[in-house]
This record gives structure tokens, C-alpha cells and sequence, in this order.
């Protein structure tokens, strides 16, 4: 027997026997007694330990239910080697450490040093205490702090969530983990993939930067920095943010949504598409409900329609968007303060205003003015109803007044109680005065307007060709009087109440806040083409789980631990057929 290998075993008799329990139980005492301020490494039990100087100054082979212990930690393993100078062990075969009675690591392999505390586990890792299981293939564990991290991808499962990862850590004491590259968080509701992420096992809400998508089974949820309340389904996101859900968007650079109960809030540079309706909101502040299915936003305001290659823009002070209860998946606009819209063919202003998307009927009140091409149109109310087949109506009621330009000093015009507006495309052909009619007319010939013909009539129709009166009926019994223009005065060109408010008129989108004269020109206001196609939510599952399943597959190809862990498998393997022989 070489003089330099010293076999012990079970099969050695009584006073082989006392000598191993000498060597198992203060070997390691006798072995670090030099190491004054790190404690040493026990050896508890081992079948069999070889003392091998061959491999390394004060090396140990232990074989068979090994049992080590250091400070508040115990390990358990099917073999090891034990470095008695450097106070380390590497442990092979169902390792097991137990730290605290409440934390365990399993490993095929560990190398743990009893100076640092330090625990580098490969292969089938799994770490486990109270709040989670960690598995990986590779994991370093500080047994002093308690902290844990993987490099070559890890899985994280608590009470209701699953997380992976390329790299993590784990800070037990504080039950925060840290993820970063390709991270990704799943649970029952949702599906989530960012960049980096903090988790806190105890409040399970997650925080995030850099992009980032949470998919549930209706709802798509894109931003680049916020957190994730996976407990309670609420969302907070801070920068380039963006949810959908069903048939609404909604962008802003900073949102709140509650999926529990659909409830959110959106702040600076919102934007909200409803695409079932054709409609777009933008502003600066809003709160929305999208089971209830309302939107109330201020601050810059802006409400658009589009439909048929036109867009309705309008502005308010504040806009209330509900569900239109007379008709199905339609939608109700109420518009408060200061209400002023543009479409190419019609445009308004007046302090609120109704709009109704079903059939574009717009009901305006306190000091209404509408204008369609020449016409000018006032009322207590005014009601503009936009039917599927022509012709479209306005409804003036009471003190209605029409206004016609001619040129820059005559004007027809037209008065009485309540009045009735027809439309065929872009023109005024025909309105019904009823009650109270009063009229100012310019007849034309050929040549030049003829004069002016000033009438009363209790109900008046009025035709119209090319947006120009061309023919009134009176019914009743009219009174009235036809006079040469040179010889009218200004009281016999206007009517009673006459107000022509042109400098009031939106002649534009960007005038909706106000004329240009008075108000700084909008740099530039949403287009209708602003929707964004998000990605299918069923296509983008799948491609995330293509995505990680390619990278799950790359780590498997990664060989460098693996080729560690065999090499001093193979050394066991060898040393334990050496004793059975």
C-alpha cells in the first residue's frame, strides 16, 4: 500500500473503526485550527474518507452519506472532496443545503467556501424557502447575506406567478428579485416580456424598464417603464404608453389602468381610439372605464370623427364620451365650455354641445352658431341631424335667425320662431320658417339684383340653388314692400337682432381652439391615420413562447458547466470503485 494513502472503512476493525470517528469528527478541527476568524467546515459523517496528498495539500475524499456542517448551514451529499487548507468543499451527487431550517438548494454539484460562505451550485439547481422555487442550471448563493443569482437562465415560480430569465437575484431577506435579458413573467390573466424587472414575492408587483408587453386573454398593454400589481391586476406605466382592449386604445405618456374593474387614468399627450365608433379623443388629462365604456378628458381637448375620407375635429373645455342608449355599440359626446368643431362643409361653435355617433346628430345650446357654406345659423338651440340618405336637417328653434352673405354689404336674411334647415351634400336647399317669419331678400335678374323685398308672414318656405335664395313662399298673409336698392337706408337692410359673426367661424382644423387672430396657431393636431395595428394577441403569445423556447435551447448547448460537473463526476465515480474493491 503506498505509504501516502491511508484507507479507512466500515469493514476495518474496532480500532479502525474509532480512528475514522476520530478523523470524521475533528478532522476539522485539527485540519483549520490555524483559521482564527473564518470557523471551519465540519465533517459529520461519510461511509468512507480517503486522505489523498496526491490531489492537493490536505485534501479529503468523502464517500457515502456525507453530512457537513458550517456555521448555520448543513450539507448533505453523495460524495465530496473537502479542502481542509482553503476551508472549501466540492459536493457531488444530490447535494443538499440546508440554511436556517426555512431555506434549501439541491444541486448536482456545489462548491462551497467556508470563508465567504459562497455556494455555487450547477446543474438541476433548485432553491427553495417560504415565498418561492428557483430552478436553474446554475446558481451562486451567498449563505451570509442570503442573496442568490443565475447567469445562464433561471425560473422563479411563487403562489401565483411563474418568472424566467437570463440573469437574476434573488435577495431572500428582503423578498426582492432582480431580472434582466428576456425576461418574462406568466400567470393565469397574463402573459409578460420587458427587459429588466424588479418582484417583490410578498407584494407580487413587479416593476419594469425598458420595453415591455403584458398580454391577457382581451387586453394588450405596451410601455417602457412602470410597474405590474400581478395580485391585483393594476398597471402603472410612465413613459410611451399604450393599452388596448377590445375596440379601444388608449396612448399617453404616462397611464393607470385597474383591469379588475377597467378603470384607468391618462395623462400628457393622451390619445383614445375607439375604432367600432370611427373616433379619437386627445388631450392632456383623462379618466376612462372601459366596462362602463366612458372617457372624460381636458386640457386641450380635441374629439374627431372620421368617416367617408372627411374628419368632424372639435374642441371643449372638457369632453365626456358614454354609451348612446338608444342604439347598439353607439356612442354619446357630451362637450362642455367654450365648444367649437370644424368638418369641411360644416362647422359651429357654442358654449356644450351633444353629438350623437349612431347618426351624427349634433344638439348645440347656449349661443349656438352654425355655418354651412354662405349660412349662418343662430337659435336658443340648434339641432344638426345628419341622416344616412339625404336630405340632412337643422333644427333652429326658438329666435331662429339665418344669415346669407352675398357680398361684403348684402346680405339675405331670414327670421322667425323656429326654423327648419334642409341639406343635399354641402348645400341649403330649402327652409321652413315656422312662426313669426320675417325676410330680407334680394330678387335678381340676369344682369344685377334689382332690389331688396322686405315681407312678414306668420310661416315662410324659402328655396334655395347653389347655397343662393332663389324663390320664398309665403303662407298666410304676408305683408311687405320691394324697394330700388339706391334708395335703401341701412335700417331696411337688416333685421332686428341681425349679427353677422364671421370672425368667429372655424375656417380650419387648428382654428377649433380659437380664430387664429386671437389664439397662437396649433402646431399640428392627430391625424386620422394615427391608429396603430397592434400585434394579434394570440400571434404575440406564440411568438414569445417561440422566443424563449430558442433561448432556453441555446443554454442547453452551452457545455461549459457541464464539462466542470462531468469531470469531477468521473473522479468520484472512480475513487468509490476503488473502495468497493
Amino acid at each position: 500500500m503506498n505509504n501516502k494513502i491511508k484507507y479507512i472503512s466500515r469493514s476495518l476493525s474496532v480500532m479502525g473503526r474509532l480512528l475514522l470517528f476520530i478523523l470524521l469528527t475533528n478532522s476539522s478541527i485539527n485540519s483549520f485550527s490555524q483559521n482564527k476568524t473564518k470557523k471551519v467546515i465540519r465533517i459529520e459523517h461519510a461511509d468512507s474518507l480517503v486522505s489523498d496528498e496526491t490531489v492537493v495539500a490536505e485534501a479529503r475524499r468523502l464517500i457515502g452519506n456525507v453530512l457537513l456542517t458550517h456555521n448555520n448551514i448543513v450539507m448533505k451529499c453523495d460524495s465530496a472532496w473537502a479542502y481542509a487548507k482553503t476551508n472549501t468543499v466540492d459536493a457531488f451527487g444530490n447535494v443538499h443545503i440546508i440554511s436556517n431550517d426555512t431555506l434549501n438548494l439541491w444541486a448536482k454539484y456545489i462548491n462551497y467556501n467556508g470563508n465567504t460562505e459562497m455556494a455555487k451550485a450547477r446543474r438541476k439547481v433548485i432553491l427553495q424557502d417560504p415565498s418561492i422555487t428557483l430552478t436553474s442550471d446554475s446558481l451562486d448563493f451567498d449563505m451570509n447575506s442570503e442573496v442568490g443569482y443565475y447567469k445562464y437562465g433561471g425560473k422563479i415560480v411563487d403562489s401565483t406567478n411563474t418568472l424566467t430569465s437570463l440573469i437574476g437575484i434573488y435577495y431572500t431577506r428582503d423578498n426582492e428579485l432582480f431580472f434582466t435579458n428576456n425576461v418574462r413573467l406568466q400567470n393565469e390573466s397574463y402573459d409578460m416580456t420587458t427587459d429588466t424587472m424588479y418582484y417583490n414575492t410578498e407584494t407580487q408587483i413587479a416593476t419594469f424598464k425598458g420595453e415591455t408587453q403584458i398580454i391577457g386573454d382581451s387586453t394588450y398593454i405596451y410601455g417602457t417603464g412602470g410597474w405590474f400589481n400581478t395580485a391585483t391586476n393594476e398597471t402603472e406605466l410612465n413613459k410611451k404608453s399604450t393599452i388596448k382592449r377590445k375596440q379601444t386604445q388608449i396612448q399617453a405618456d404616462y397611464l393607470f389602468y385597474n383591469d379588475e374593474n377597467g378603470e384607468g387614468i391618462a395623462r400628457n399627450n393622451v390619445i383614445i381610439n375607439d375604432y367600432e365608433n370611427s373616433m379619437i379623443i386627445t388631450g392632456q388629462n383623462a379618466k376612462y372605464d372601459d366596462f362602463e365604456q366612458y372617457a372624460l378628458v381636458t386640457d386641450s381637448a380635441v374629439w374627431m370623427q372620421y368617416y367617408q375620407g372627411d374628419t368632424l375635429f372639435l374642441h371643449a373645455d372638457t369632453l365626456y364620451t358614454m354609451p348612446d342608449t338608444s342604439a347598439v355599440d353607439a356612442k354619446m359626446l357630451k362637450a362642455y365650455n367654450k365648444s367649437r368643431f370644424y368638418r369641411t362643409d360644416i362647422q359651429g361653435i357654442c358654449d356644450s354641445l351633444v353629438y350623437f355617433t349612431n347618426d351624427s346628430t349634433i344638439k348645440m345650446y347656449n349661443d349656438p352658431v352654425l355655418w354651412s357654406m354662405e349660412n349662418q345659423m343662430t337659435a336658443e338651440n340648434v339641432e344638426f341631424i345628419n341622416k344616412s340618405e339625404p336630405p340632412n336637417e337643422v333644427y333652429l328653434n326658438n329666435n331662429a335667425f339665418i344669415i346669407q352673405q352675398i357680398d361684403s354689404t348684402k346680405f339675405n336674411q331670414i327670421k322667425g320662431k323656429n326654423m327648419v334647415g334642409y341639406i343635399k351634400g354641402e348645400s341649403l336647399y330649402r327652409i321652413d320658417v315656422n312662426g313669426n317669419g320675417q325676410s330680407v331678400y334680394y330678387p335678381a335678374d340676369d344682369k344685377d339684383y334689382i332690389g331688396i323685398n322686405k315681407a312678414e308672414s306668420s310661416n315662410i318656405i324659402l328655396y334655395l340653388a347653389d347655397n343662393m335664395i332663389k324663390r320664398i313662399t309665403f303662407v298666410g298673409s304676408p305683408t311687405g314692400v320691394m324697394n330700388p336698392i339706391m334708395n335703401l337706408v341701412d335700417a331696411d337692410t337688416k333685421l332686428d337682432g341681425f349679427n353677422w359673426r364671421i370672425n368667429e367661424r372655424p375656417n380650419n382644423r387648428f382654428e377649433i381652439f380659437g380664430p387664429l387672430s386671437t389664439t397662437p396657431a396649433a402646431t399640428a393636431l392627430p391625424e386620422t391615420e394615427m391608429i396603430i395595428d397592434l400585434p394579434n394577441i394570440n400571434e404575440s403569445k406564440i411568438e414569445l413562447q417561440k422566443q424563449w423556447d430558442e433561448n432556453l435551447q441555446k443554454l442547453e448547448n452551452d457545455t461549459t458547466s457541464s464539462q466542470i460537473i462531468n469531470q469531477h463526476s468521473k473522479t468520484i465515480k472512480q475513487l468509490t470503485n476503488k473502495a468497493k474493491d
